[in-house]
């Protein structure tokens, strides 16, 4: 059985603390900077792509802001609504938590497609770049929640269950390193292969982003059945979470752009 320390600071500079989760979350954006500008520069060493390193340092800035925006909206209207309904001012305040991933993913998305679509770049090649680097930086992600003891599976009365001292004393499943592995390191692990196996052109296409879709609803929606959440009854039968919901439209869309890849493969071969 292991026990986290009851302080998540990392370590202290004067009076500053520096917390584990501000430094894994850094490394995170900068495993998917390094991971996406790595990407860029060899695509544009073969001649396959217009977006240059300038574009996606642009793309960046705002995407950032806007991931940072949805992602809180996703939270308020997804996961605490009458909270936030009866308590606005609340919304503005982050450092108390709460960032909802699938909102942070559809604010992206839109911000995608507009930029794209101003910059004359294929939408889809983004959003494969992207997907790629979302699986690597999810690694260090969700090692971040696991320090900062949050997003806690269920009691588990075993040895290998995990204590977080500032929840309670009861050993729980470490679900963030269920995740970790998972929508980070496993899909991450898939997609190279897919790289390997198609080239570099294989970029654009839409693919790395469905085994992204596909992989990260699944291994969510299984994991969540053992994290500590609240369940709600839809048509008063299923029990699902509403991480559960979300990550079913996400699979749904996942399938949809896996058609709409496969529909323009088949049209540019005509």
């Amino acid at each position: 059985m292991f026990s986290l320390n009851e302080s998540t600071v990392a370590f202290s500079i004067g009076n500053f603390n520096v917390y584990w989760y501000g430094i894994l979350f850094a490394i995170s954006l900068l495993i998917g900077w390094y991971v996406s500008n790595n990407i860029i520069q060899r695509l544009n060493c073969i001649g396959y792509s217009k977006l240059t390193l300038k574009d996606f340092d642009s793309f960046l800035f705002f995407g950032l802001i806007i991931v940072i925006v949805f992602s809180r909206l996703g939270h308020v209207l997804f996961y605490d609504f009458q909270f936030y309904k009866n308590n606005p001012t609340e919304i503005l305040m982050i450092r108390h938590g709460g960032l909802a991933f699938h909102g942070g993913l559809i604010g992206l998305i839109i911000y995608v497609y507009i930029y794209c679509k101003k910059k004359n770049i294929p939408w889809l090649l983004l959003l494969d770049i992207l997907s790629i680097s979302a699986s690597a930086g999810l690694i260090t992600g969700r090692l971040a929640n696991f320090f900062n003891q949050e997003l806690v599976g269920k009691i588990w009365a075993s040895e290998y269950g995990v204590i977080f001292p500032l929840v309670d004393t009861f050993p729980r499943y470490p679900t963030q390193l269920y995740e970790a592995l998972t929508e980070g390191l496993l899909a991450f692990f898939i997609q190279i292969i897919y790289l390997n196996i198609n080239g570099w052109k294989s970029f654009g296409t839409g693919k790395y982003s469905v085994i992204f879709g596909i992989v990260y609803s699944t291994s969510r929606f299984i994991i969540e059945f053992y994290k500590d959440v609240e369940e709600i009854f839809i048509a008063n039968t299923i029990l699902l979470t509403v991480g559960q919901i979300l990550c079913i439209l996400m699979f749904m869309i996942s399938l949809v752009l896996y058609w709409i890849s496969n529909n323009r493969k088949k049209n540019s071969n005509m």
